[in-house]
Parts: structure tokens; C-alpha cells; sequence
């Protein structure tokens, strides 16, 4: 496993600048690799599309706020029905329920949505950072850690992490957009 410090940018014109910057000192073209991280959940690793077979790490309680949110709407739609189809007839009580739940699983699932902890993060539950520009660095030559995270720092990288994985042919080959990477 090599030892690799990356940096994610906002704007092309910095990373372009960081990649000259790691060309200007010394760092090997087989040493740097860029590419461009695409936006949480677009990332298609699943059969179906999205980035985790169940949840993100923010949403693993939504299916929970779903079904009770489903719930209460069911009932609150019926009773609004009720009241109602003295005027309507029956037929308003089922269709008060089910509009009452529609309604109220999105209430539901949306009210236990929050932000993904990082320290609860996992390859199943991602906390994904948002998406951008990477530039990655293999810093196994010795020397080369430190010059790394100040390029990558000075130049504007919004965050700089550190990581191992398998490094080949200039390019970091078992890169994950849903792994967790180390604070530098």
C-alpha cells in the first residue's frame, strides 16, 4: 500500500496552479494524479444507481420517520375524511387516508434527515464530501509528505486528507468517493 496525501479544489484555475506547483518541485508526473470526484450519491455503485446499498450516514432513521410519519397521516387523512364525507360520501375516507399518509411519510422522512457525522461514517453509511476536483499524491519517497500537504494547502485545496491505497502507472487505482479519508 502507498501512502497518498489529497487535496480537493472548488476552481480548475487552483488545481491547475497546485499541478504546476508539484511539477516545479520536483514531484515525478508518475507521483500526481488528478481526476474529478463526482457529487455525493452520483457515483453509481450500486446495481441501481447511488452511492450505498441502504442509507447514507445522515438518512440511516429516515425509514423509520417514514413509516410512523405514513402513519399518523393515514389516520389524521381518515379522520379529515370522515368529517368530510357527510357531505361527499364514504369514498373520501380511503382517499383522505391514503393522501394523509403520502403526506405524512415525506413529513416524516424528512424530519429525521440531518448531516452525516464523519466519525460515524462507513463504506455502507458515507459521509461523502461534495464533489470536485482531486488531486492526489503518492508520498512514499521520503521528503515528499510535508511538500505535499503545503502545496496542496497554499494553492487552495479545501480538503486535504491523507489515505493509503494502491498506487499504479501514475494514478491512485483503488480510490473509494464513499471511503472515510484521515485528517492531515
Amino acid at each position: 500500500m502507498s501512502r497518498i496525501i489529497c487535496g480537493m479544489f472548488d476552481r480548475t484555475v487552483d488545481a491547475e496552479a497546485a499541478l504546476d506547483a508539484f511539477k516545479h518541485e520536483g514531484f515525478q508526473r508518475a507521483e500526481v494524479d488528478a481526476f474529478y470526484v463526482s457529487p455525493p450519491g452520483q457515483h453509481a455503485m450500486t446495481p441501481v444507481g447511488g452511492d450505498a446499498p441502504h442509507s447514507s450516514e445522515g438518512s440511516r432513521s429516515a425509514g423509520i420517520g417514514a413509516g410512523m410519519g405514513a402513519a399518523l397521516g393515514a389516520v389524521a387523512g381518515a379522520v379529515a375524511g370522515w368529517l368530510a364525507s357527510g357531505e361527499l360520501g364514504l369514498v373520501v375516507i380511503p382517499l383522505g387516508a391514503g393522501l394523509g399518509a403520502y403526506v405524512g411519510s415525506f413529513a416524516g422522512a424528512m424530519g429525521k434527515l440531518r448531516a452525516g457525522r464523519p466519525a460515524a461514517a462507513s463504506v455502507e453509511h458515507p459521509v461523502e464530501p461534495r464533489g470536485g476536483r482531486m488531486i492526489a499524491i503518492n508520498v512514499d519517497r521520503a521528503g515528499t509528505e510535508a511538500r505535499a500537504i503545503g502545496i496542496l494547502k497554499t494553492h487552495g485545496a479545501r480538503d486535504v486528507r491523507r489515505a493509503e491505497g494502491r498506487w499504479a502507472d501514475g494514478s491512485w487505482r483503488d480510490f473509494d468517493p464513499r471511503a472515510p479519508l484521515a485528517a492531515v
